[in-house]
């Protein structure tokens, strides 16, 4: 029992367990609950052997869940310098946003002064021969044919960058073909 109260109090945890009644009541701190606690569980159990069978399952539950967010963080720590790490000079990125539209922008690194800034500039587009439709078509981008003023931006965790408050470009290629659509 000694050992699975030392096991609560080591992920901040406080543990009470009452073999006569069979009542087990974990509770953690929370400064702005009105005793200073919450309760995480408070539960009467059939049998002692039971109570100590979930007070063993729950923590270790618990332990679990925070070792594999760590290892998630991690990795996706990793994946984000990977991914900062294969956008080079030349690269395009498409950022599509819009509501009850479909507007494209595309933009081209040219520069790459850190590991996770780029110096990008808005790029023209052309319209791609036969997609034409009702206020639609689909839209590819022509490399090296800058329509904007350069602007320096932070690649996120994703690959991308935010353009706005409400839109990020992501990676595609000149080849890559963007839906397009707007009203008059």
């Amino acid at each position: 029992m000694n050992d699975l109260i030392a096991r609560y109090e080591e992920q901040g945890l406080t543990l009470t367990m009452n073999e006569e009644t069979m009542i087990a009541l974990c509770q953690r701190p929370a400064p702005r609950a009105r005793l200073g606690v919450k309760n995480e569980f408070h539960v009467r159990y059939r049998t002692v052997e039971r109570m100590f069978e979930a007070c063993a399952e729950f923590i270790d539950n618990r332990i679990a869940v925070k070792k594999y967010r760590e290892d998630q963080k991690v990795a996706q720590k990793i994946k984000a310098v990977q991914l900062a790490a294969a956008v080079k000079v030349g690269d395009i990125f498409v950022d599509s946003w819009g509501y009850e539209q479909t507007q494209v922008d595309l933009y081209q690194v040219v520069a790459k002064p850190t590991a996770k800034t780029v110096i990008v500039r808005e790029i023209a587009c052309e319209t791609v021969e036969g997609s034409e439709g009702h206020m639609c078509r689909n839209v590819r981008a022509v490399p090296n044919a800058f329509v904007g003023e350069e602007m320096k931006k932070r690649l996120d965790n994703y690959g991308g960058f935010k353009t706005s408050s409400y839109s990020c470009a992501r990676p595609t290629t000149a080849e890559a073909e963007h839906y397009n659509s707007w009203y008059y």
